[in-house]
């Protein structure tokens, strides 16, 4: 207000910003003093935030850290139940199923093995057994059967493990052999197919040498399959429990011929592709 009594403006917007009755004044000793409750709370408002983390850090600490490579640190949680072996998949492979059987065993239908059978087998190495040639060994397993057929003059052994087709040895005359003549004793084989793969599959069958009571084999494979004797005649079969070698044997089939007593008669080594030979018949 001027000294003529005339409000001014000024006046005006005092006026406005004057304090209302109702409000009582700030005291500044509360408002410094509710400035430090404040800031003493959020301090501990965030000292206990700190807290809470870093014991949700150990707590995972504890829950992730204590297996390493399978190992398990003293102190710290127990191992969880075992999930059981781990299925190793390539990129192409399709998701295994909770349970994966194993493939069937591949056991196609064999032919019946008769004498009959045996004598077509070999009818076209002439000459060979008549139409009255009669059974006079055999041997059977799993996998198959073999025989030897003879009548008064020739006598030829057969094999069925090939279920397509008998397959047989070259007939021979009723005569025994010697024991020096290691072509008697030469193996046919072939690879057969197995629930654990291919394997190699071997037999033999012939007249027993005079003077000879066993007729023992060993495979490169380290088995060893004594033939069966039986009427003068004897009979092997064997299945290899390797995988087949990708080239020759390093090592070749052994043979020992036995007397009665034990004693070596003779102990010599087949020649690998010349007494060793395809399973399907050709002359072996």
């Amino acid at each position: 207000m001027n000294d003529k009594g005339t409000t001014l403006p000024e006046d005006d917007l005092r006026a406005a910003l004057a304090p209302d009755g109702s409000i009582a004044p700030l005291d500044p000793a509360r408002v410094i003093s509710g400035a430090r409750r404040r800031r003493e709370v959020r301090g501990l408002a965030t000292t206990a935030v700190a807290a809470i983390a870093v014991a949700a850090i150990a707590v995972a600490g504890v829950a992730t850290s204590g297996f390493l490579a399978g190992g398990r640190l003293l102190g710290q949680a127990p191992e969880p139940a075992n999930p059981g072996p781990t299925a190793l998949m390539s990129p192409n492979s399709p998701t295994p199923s909770a349970t994966t059987p194993r493939p069937p065993a591949s056991t196609p239908g064999a032919i019946p093995i008769t004498a009959a059978a045996c004598r077509a087998a070999a009818a076209a190495s002439e000459p060979g057994p008549g139409p009255k040639a009669t059974q006079r060994s055999l041997l059977s397993d799993e996998t198959g059967t073999a025989i030897v057929i003879a009548d008064s003059r020739y006598w030829v052994a057969c094999d069925n493990t090939f279920g397509r087709q008998v397959s047989a040895r070259r007939p021979a005359r009723l005569q025994k052999p010697s024991p020096q003549d290691t072509d008697a004793f030469a193996v046919a084989g072939d690879l057969i197919t197995r629930p654990d793969g291919e394997r190699e599959f071997s037999w033999a069958g012939g007249m027993l040498p005079d003077g000879v009571a066993r007729i023992r084999y060993t495979f490169p494979d380290g088995a060893t399959e004594d033939a069966v004797v039986h009427g003068g005649f004897w009979l092997m079969r064997h299945v290899s429990d390797r995988v087949p070698p990708s080239g020759p044997p390093t090592t070749t089939i052994r043979v020992r011929l036995l007397s009665a007593s034990g004693a070596v008669v003779n102990d010599f080594r087949l020649t690998w592709g010349l007494q060793t030979c395809a399973q399907i018949s050709h002359g072996c």
